[in-house]
């Protein structure tokens, strides 16, 4: 979904303005341009642009070079750099009194205002600074995340990710907050992330996904609807796919636990009990395991407690983050990579 449709979506959903324009930061915050002092989206529908001027803190009307712009502005705040403005345009001057007598009928005063009056209206000779420091800021808060769809990448089918920075709970602001990511996946995943507290994390766990728990959350619609894989239909989907995905020849399934075997004589033995329950272990020709990827909670590493053993013919104490989700459908390219390195 684009801007546009995020913004439609909301409003038919809660009549707001204010909710919509929330919902559109989540996207825009990553269209920010250096040189753009307030950010533009032109809507389709007059009745959609007066629910949104009605919670503005500017409606007016702006001309320039022939085009008269009928404008929704919201400001920029401490957390939000610029402005930005709904608009619907036209360059037909007999239609400007026409379509401000309409919306003054349904009580929306429509000024028309000066380049001057805008300029002062986004406080554009700020916006440069106030940039920089959003950008320090927004590094900063979401390193932590960074790192992990970094390490996602590498690890697994994640190739885009979203996160909806806040200095506390994006529910209710509590300064005591965990960052909590969710992944989905089809051929190319898609991670999300937000700062959530602990009362609202284990709300949050009752719901399929954090993508509908958000939704819930505004009250807003909810763009999927996720239907989790039981561990049974999880290890069902596994066993089908796994084999062919890694090379591998199967040689045993049973009690939720994957036994293949390579070419090479190299094993791969998964243990699925669930996701947050997990092994992926590598076995060679002799039987020897020389790494492992589990679940277990008790290593120190930056992004637990999925963990990897690198390698346990040298080191049985060394871990590091696997950046993995305890399933093997999303996996396979950390997976595929142990195997190589062993077998090589």
């Amino acid at each position: 979904m684009n801007t546009r449709e995020i913004v439609e979506e909301t409003i038919a959903s809660t009549g707001s303005g204010k909710s919509a324009d929330v919902c559109a930061q989540a996207i825009l915050c990553h269209l920010i341009q250096d040189v753009m002092p307030f950010q533009g989206i032109e809507l389709r529908s007059f009745d959609e642009l007066a629910i949104m001027m009605r919670q503005a803190d500017s409606a007016h009307i702006y001309a320039e070079g022939g085009i008269f712009y009928f404008s929704a502005f919201y400001k920029h705040t401490d957390r939000y750099p610029i402005g930005r403005n709904y608009f619907i345009q036209t360059a037909k001057l007999f239609e400007v009194p026409q379509l401000k007598s309409k919306f003054e009928v349904n009580g929306i005063k429509l000024p028309i205002i000066s380049a001057h009056d805008f300029g002062l209206l986004i406080e554009k000779h700020n916006f440069k600074k106030r940039i920089k420091a959003f950008r320090e800021r927004q590094s900063k808060e979401t390193k932590l995340f960074k790192g992990l769809f970094e390490g996602r990448t590498e690890s697994t089918n994640v190739e885009k990710a979203m996160f909806l920075n806040t200095t506390g709970c994006l529910v209710c602001g509590n300064d005591e907050y965990q960052m909590v990511s969710s992944t989905l996946s089809a051929q190319k995943g898609f991670m999300l992330g937000f700062n959530l507290c602990s009362k609202h994390i284990d709300i949050a766990k009752d719901e399929n996904s954090l993508i509908e728990y958000l939704a819930k959350a505004y009250d807003q619609p909810s763009p999927i609807k996720v239907m989790p894989l039981g561990a049974e239909e999880h290890f069902y989907e596994v066993k089908n796919w796994l084999p062919e995905a890694l090379g591998c020849e199967l040689l045993k399934a049973s009690n939720n636990t994957l036994t293949l075997i390579r070419p090479s004589g190299l094993k791969g033995i998964f243990r699925l009990d669930d996701l947050c329950d997990y092994a992926y272990m590598i076995i060679d020709s002799k039987g020897k395991e020389v790494a492992r990827i589990d679940s277990a909670n008790h290593h120190d590493v930056d992004y637990g407690p999925d963990h990897l053993h690198p390698n346990l013919r040298k080191n049985k104490k060394a871990v590091e983050s696997s950046f993995t989700t305890g399933s093997p459908l999303i996996d396979t390219k950390k997976i595929i990579g142990l195997i190589e390195q062993y077998e090589n």
